[in-house]
C-alpha cells in the first residue's frame, strides 16, 4: 500500500455519494507498500479501505483482483470484501484512475515474528490454496519466469552503472546468472493454481496472535503453488540481520503441510523457487529504488536485503541435482 494520488476531504466526500456506506468521518493515507494509492476511511456506517490503482497496474487485471476477494470471502477466508456502489458496480474511477472500496479488517501486521506465527502463516496459505481451488478466474503472473528477462532489461537500460555499483558491484550480472539457471530448470509440471504472490508480514493481520485476515491481492495470479510458499520463505524466515532461521522455515512448511501436503517434487524444487523469488523481489526493489517519484508518500524498500537472500538460496541450490531431474 502507498499514496501516489493526493486526495482532499471534499473529493472523498463527493466520491462516497456513489456508495451507500455512510458519510465521511475521517480519512488518512496509508504509506506502507509500493504499488497503489490507499486510504483508510471511517464513515458513519463503518471502516473501509479505498484503493486507487496506479499506472503500473493493468486495468484489465482489476476484475480478477475483485473476483478473487469476493470468492475467498464467500468461502469464509478472511480478506477484504469489495463493496458495491449504488449502481451495483465494484469498480469506479477517481481522479481519472480506477478505484475500489473494500471492507476493513481488524488487527495489525506483526513486526516481531515468532515460529508459531510462521506455522499459522503456512497453514493459512494452504487454506487459501485449497479454498481457491475451483476459482475460475485466470491471470498470468507477469512477475514470474516469463517476465524476469524484461525486468532485467529495464533495470539495465534505466539504471546507470554507477548507481548499480553503489548498491552492489556487478549485481545485474549476478541476477542474470540466477535467471539463466532458474529458466533452465523451471519446474512447470508442479501443481499450479491461484497464488497471492505477495504474502509478506505487512499483508497479514493478527489479532490476539491469531490471523485476522490477508490483504493486498494486487499481485495475485495463477502460478506454481509452491512458488507462493517460496515467496513466504523469503518474507518470513530471515531475521532482521538477514540470517536464515531454520526453525521458522520448518514451522512454515509444517503449517502448510498441516492442510496441504507438499509432494516430493515440490520439496525438491523449493530451494530453486526460493532463489527465484529472491531474484524477483531484488529486481523490483532495484527498479523502485531508483524510479519511485520523489512526490510519492512512500518509502521505496532497500534492495540490499534481497542480495543476501539470493546468495543464501544459491548456496542451497548448488546441492540439488537438477540435471538428473530433467531426465
Amino acid at each position: 500500500m502507498a499514496v501516489y494520488t493526493k486526495l482532499n476531504e471534499e473529493q472523498i466526500i463527493d466520491f462516497l455519494k456513489l456508495y451507500n456506506i455512510g458519510t465521511l468521518i475521517h480519512f488518512n493515507g496509508i504509506t506502507e507498500g509500493i504499488e497503489n494509492s490507499n486510504f483508510y476511511l471511517e464513515t458513519s456506517k463503518g471502516k473501509y479501505i479505498l484503493t486507487i490503482f496506479e499506472k503500473r497496474v493493468d486495468q484489465q487485471d482489476i476484475p480478477f483482483f475483485i473476483n478473487i476477494m469476493k470468492y475467498l470471502s464467500s468461502r469464509e477466508f478472511l480478506c477484504p470484501n469489495p463493496i458495491m456502489d449504488i449502481q451495483e458496480n465494484y469498480l469506479q474511477h477517481l481522479q481519472n484512475k480506477p478505484a475500489i472500496i473494500v471492507s476493513f479488517l481488524n488487527g495489525k501486521s506483526k513486526t516481531i515474528v515468532t515460529k508459531e506465527d510462521c506455522f499459522n502463516v503456512g497453514s493459512y496459505m494452504a487454506s487459501m490454496h485449497i479454498k481457491s481451488n475451483n476459482f475460475q478466474g485466470r491471470r498470468k503472473n507477469s512477475l514470474s519466469i516469463s517476465g524476469w528477462d524484461e525486468l532485467i532489461k529495464n533495470c539495465s537500460e534505466t539504471i546507470s552503472t554507477s548507481t548499480l555499483n553503489k548498491i552492489e558491484p556487478n549485481i545485474l550480472e549476478e541476477i542474470q546468472d540466477s535467471f539463466n539457471f532458474c529458466k533452465k530448470y523451471w519446474p512447470n509440471a508442479l501443481p499450479q493454481g491461484f497464488i497471492h504472490a505477495d504474502l509478506f508480514p505487512d499483508n497479514i493481520f493478527f489479532d490476539d496472535n491469531k490471523i485476522s485476515g490477508v490483504i493486498d491481492f494486487y499481485f495475485s495470479c495463477n502460478d506454481i503453488l509452491a512458488y507462493d510458499l517460496a515467496i513466504a520463505v523469503n518474507a518470513w524466515c530471515f531475521e532482521d540481520n538477514q540470517t536464515f532461521n531454520n526453525k521458522k522455515f520448518d514451522k512454515l512448511i509444517k503449517g502448510y503441510c498441516s492442510l496441504r501436503n507438499l509432494s516430493t517434487k515440490e520439496l525438491f524444487y523449493l530451494p530453486l523457487l526460493c532463489q527465484a523469488a529472491a531474484m524477483r523481489f531484488l529486481l523490483t526493489r532495484l527498479y523502485d529504488w531508483v524510479h519511485t517519484p520523489k512526490s510519492a508518500s512512500v518509502v521505496p524498500k532497500n534492495p540490499n536485503e534481497y542480495i543476501i537472500k539470493l546468495r543464501h538460496h544459491k548456496q542451497l541450490v548448488i546441492n540439488q541435482n537438477y540435471d538428473e531431474s530433467l531426465k
